[in-house]
């Protein structure tokens, strides 16, 4: 089977930072067909990742409209073959559309289920890089708490898309709604991965929090925006432990 990525640029308008991008990213892809599970073979990806691919788009078509132009440049990549072990996301890293090293941030959307109200901001790489700041005084400015991963046993910030980014170097985040330990919230995110996750019920037909996913958007494109016009790169922490892809040679991964 072939499958491809789907770019789409939005031109910056300075005369020297409009070379630069600031990449926002979701994948396309899900199972597809498989077994099935009370007799349901289809397996829909509402959340994973409709979800995050719907609020590139709208992202994209809202950006256009303005008339305030930015001064870097978007990206915004919907990438395929995440679920097959972020093949799309390999690929464009390694093979970009633009020239090497001219990406300067990534902001991928995955799975970032709008199931309760959005209280809490779940920020993955919240510590490792500047973007990590934006995102908390982003967040925060709009009344929503800011935590780092609450289960960082799963190694959720290198199994999604925004791995492939870092890998080359550049700062990236991934973001989601959030729960606190201990909170009814948290059975709601734990009943959702036991009955809805990778499986046939992930469909249009399952409770959605409207206002979550309008706010998880609200913070999205003010974070996209703030990265774009900002005089200065993002740049890794000094104590990040990906902050070594940054000085490995072009093709050392």
């Amino acid at each position: 089977m072939e499958s491809a990525n789907l770019v789409a640029q939005l031109p910056g308008s300075d005369p020297r930072l409009k070379n630069e991008y600031v990449v926002l990213s979701a994948h396309l892809d899900h199972l597809g067909i498989g077994e099935p599970i009370n007799g349901d073979r289809i397996y829909n990806g509402a959340m994973d990742n409709a979800a995050g691919s719907a609020v590139l788009l709208d992202m994209l078509a809202s950006l256009k409209k303005q008339s305030k132009k930015l001064k870097r440049s978007l990206l915004f990549v919907f990438v395929t073959g995440e679920e097959k072990g972020l093949l799309g996301s390999r690929y464009f890293t390694a093979h970009p559309t633009v020239k090497p090293g001219s990406m300067i941030a990534n902001i991928n959307i995955d799975m970032f289920l709008p199931i309760v109200p959005l209280k809490v901001l779940t920020v993955y790489g919240l510590a490792e890089s500047d973007m990590g700041d934006a995102a908390r005084e982003v967040a925060q400015s709009l009344g929503v708490q800011v935590q780092p991963d609450p289960e960082p046993q799963r190694n959720a910030f290198i199994r999604s898309d925004q791995y492939n980014f870092i890998r080359h170097g550049i700062p990236a985040l991934a973001m989601g709604v959030g729960f606190l330990p201990g909170s009814p919230e948290q059975q709601t995110f734990k009943d959702w991965l036991t009955q809805r996750y990778h499986a046939p019920s992930d469909d249009v037909d399952q409770p959605v929090d409207l206002a979550a996913a309008g706010k998880y958007e609200e913070i999205v494109r003010a974070l996209a925006i703030k990265t774009a016009d900002e005089a200065q790169r993002p740049q890794w922490k000094a104590n990040s432990f990906f902050r070594r892809y940054a000085a490995m040679p072009s093709g050392d991964y």
